[in-house]
Formats: C-alpha cells, structure tokens, sequence
C-alpha cells in the first residue's frame, strides 16, 4: 500500500507597489518566502516581503519555464508551485487574488 503525503500552501498578498504585486507563502511543512508578480500579470520571481528581487529566477506564464533556475530543488519548487497557483487563480477570477489556500498530495 502506498502512503500518500498530504500538503497545503497559502498564500496572501502583503503589497502592492509600481513593481507589482508581493505574496506571502507558507506550507503546512514550514516552507515559506515571498514571492513577487510583475504589475502586467505574467512574471513571479523571488523577492524580500519588502518586494526586492531575490536571484535571478523566474518565472513568465506566457513562455511556461523557469528561466535561471535555483539549484536548490525545494528552493526550486516551492517557487514553482506557489507561482503556478497564484497564475491559475488569476486566470479563474480574471485578476490577482488576495488569498489562496490549496492543497495537493
């Protein structure tokens, strides 16, 4: 029988700025970062809850990939995720959300 592992995200925007828009994110396993969405809707990257870049990873919705990618897998996708399920949610309301809980197995 195989164990299935249960695991939830939440996110919630902290700020708003000219750059765009700062996420606070969490797992239920204790990850957590800020993540910020560009003011056209299409771009996530790393930053500080303060909004300032982190690195240069990224991630543009229109193209699909993460451009200069972490090293650091769980670094990696955790930034994946939380970037995913903040662009689906844009595109089922039609505009950036203020909260969002998931979870995945």
């Amino acid at each position: 029988m195989e164990a299935f592992v249960t695991a939830s995200l939440t996110c919630r925007k902290t700020l708003s700025s000219e750059a765009g828009s700062v996420y606070a994110w969490e797992t239920a396993e204790g990850a957590s970062g800020s993540i910020l969405i560009d003011v056209g809707e299409s771009v996530a990257r790393p930053c500080t809850p303060e909004g300032t870049l982190l690195g240069a990873m990224l991630l543009d919705r229109n193209v699909g990939n993460v451009e200069n990618p972490d090293p650091d897998p769980v670094i990696r996708r955790a930034f994946l995720i939380t970037a995913s399920v903040i662009f689906q949610e844009r595109e089922r309301q039609g505009r950036l959300p203020d909260e969002i809980t998931r979870t995945y197995w």
